[in-house]
């Protein structure tokens, strides 16, 4: 279990830089979208604002997962 802290650590790291740059890119796309009260452009702009919540669930839920294999005696 402890292998999978460490790349959960890791993950955690990288799930980060990535929404900083997720949003850093998103930034410049919103306004081709289309005007601000459409689906597409809304969908977008949460996407941007949540990004790294996701990510974290993510990452989450994988160390979760693997604490279940781990857990049981003969793994899946």
């Amino acid at each position: 279990m402890f292998g999978a802290f460490i790349r959960a650590v890791l993950s955690a790291g990288a799930a980060v830089l990535i929404a900083a740059i997720l949003s850093f890119i998103l930034g410049f796309f919103l306004p081709f979208l289309g005007p601000e009260d459409e689906l597409l452009y809304r969908s977008f702009a949460a996407v941007a604002e949540h990004n790294l919540l996701v990510m974290m669930l993510a990452v989450c839920a994988a160390l979760v997962a693997r604490a279940v294999v781990e857990a049981r005696p003969g793994g899946l």
